[in-house]
């Protein structure tokens, strides 16, 4: 690397050297960078991500939502006791005397024996909203893996655009070498040795450009996974070649079928239809059922005994049409609910048929520019053989160059959409595939 500065200070001038060099301490400084692998990166994001602890959060909340649901078909049971004391005395109508101080001991007890089915259409919702809580979290979990496999990719293609521009400089000192060197015996022009030298100083910039890249991918992915500084996949290799995927159509019915999306759709629409039935109950009368257990006397312990025991029924006959409006209310929202979720799952049919086509683009863009790839390397030996025997110029060899360097990078980056396409058709199917 010292080789490279004062080649940069000679050739490009001291100010790209200069940002190599602060480039290059910048790495020595920093912190070591972690190795992760894929599965790793993702668990410590799901971690992590204040995303899919948010949706953590809503799945608590439900489940202690549905226990209070349970709770109310349960009887509910108090017990208390009272001391009081006074200075100046009162009349105590259990005993008939004037007293100071009193003890009671009491417990007290209900339960609703009919509420017109309210409680069940209460648990369905809360079950309801758990299940929309689930679908949630899912999709929160695959949107934070897909970020997750886009930073590791990024991270990966990074490395390899990084040795790209390494090959790059190599190949433009060699050429500089090939011109000085044709200079000398009288076989090439001054201008041929400018051109070579420009093409250095162009591929120690580019070098420059993809080691800061590099290190802002690795930072992306510290943060991504929560664990801050610099992340690296300890296996930087990225998809070469699509997978064998089921046919559309199947994939449609599986994103119909496990889609987050489409769940918490018709999670949302169970609990609005849960409401709208529980709105009818207004109109049947409700029973309940109390009871109580006293002690009690101006001394201690109390001897003073009595119980109680009522049934209260309960309809409201007319309230202000507060019931005609829940239920005009409750029946505008499920309409709007099931609306949702037929577009839920007819957007997850979409989606899904969408993803598994890019994934197939992704493919054979992959394939296209790994051949790109093999036609640039044999240009450029044909191009360094013409050079040589003075019958290429060096503006063709430069081309040749720049055309490998082109077909690399094109090749980097489709195998980088397409490890990011594979993440995207897993994020809407809501599981990973079998495939990866």
């Amino acid at each position: 690397m010292n080789d490279l500065i004062r080649s940069s200070v000679r050739r490009s001038g001291g100010i790209a050297a200069g940002a190599l060099s602060v480039l290059l301490a910048g790495s020595a400084a920093g912190q070591e960078v972690r190795r992760v692998t894929l599965d790793e990166a993702l668990r410590l994001s799901w971690l992590n991500s204040p995303v899919t602890v948010s949706a953590e959060t809503v799945v608590q909340n439900a489940e202690a939502s549905r226990l209070e649901m349970y709770g109310s078909f349960l009887p509910s049971f108090n017990v208390s006791g009272i001391y009081a004391n006074s200075s100046n005395q009162r009349f105590d109508q259990a005993t008939g005397r004037l007293v100071s101080t009193s003890y009671t001991a009491q417990t007290q007890f209900g339960y609703d024996l009919f509420t017109a089915g309210r409680r069940w259409m209460s648990w369905r919702s809360a079950n309801a909203r758990l299940e929309s809580a689930d679908a949630s979290l899912r999709a929160a979990r695959f949107q934070t893996a897909l970020a997750t496999t886009s930073a590791f990719y990024e991270v990966a293609a990074g490395a390899e655009l990084l040795e790209v521009a390494r090959q790059r400089l190599g190949r433009a000192r060699q050429q500089l070498t090939f011109a000085t060197t044709r200079l000398e015996v009288g076989t090439a022009t001054r201008s041929d040795e400018l051109r070579a030298e420009i093409e250095v100083g162009n591929a120690e910039l580019a070098l420059i450009d993809a080691e800061s890249a590099l290190r802002s991918a690795r930072l992306t992915l510290g943060q991504q996974i929560g664990t801050g500084g610099e992340a690296e996949p300890a296996d930087p290799t990225l998809p070469e070649a699509a997978p064998d995927l089921p046919s559309p159509d199947s994939l449609a019915s599986r994103a119909e079928r496990s889609s987050p999306i489409t769940g918490s759709a018709n999670a949302s629409w169970d609990e609005t239809k849960a409401s709208k039935l529980s709105s009818y109950t207004s109109y049947i009368p409700s029973l309940r059922l109390t009871g109580g257990y006293d002690w009690f006397a101006p001394t201690y312990p109390p001897t003073t005994r009595s119980w109680n025991l009522r049934l209260t029924a309960s309809l409201p006959v007319f309230n202000g049409f507060q019931r005609e409006a829940t239920i005009s209310r409750a029946a505008a929202t499920e309409r709007l609910a099931a609306s949702r979720a037929r577009d839920a799952i007819l957007a997850a049919r979409a989606d899904a048929i969408d993803a598994a086509q890019r994934i197939e683009s992704a493919g054979r863009r992959v394939a296209i520019a790994r051949r790109g790839v093999e036609l640039a390397r044999e240009d450029l030996r044909v191009q360094e053989e013409r050079y040589q025997l003075s019958v290429a110029t060096i503006v063709e060899l430069q081309t040749s160059q720049l055309a490998l360097a082109e077909a690399e990078s094109a090749f980097v980056r489709a195998k980088q959409q397409l490890g990011v396409s594979l993440a995207q058709l897993e994020a809407i199917l809501g599981e990973r595939l079998a495939t990866r």
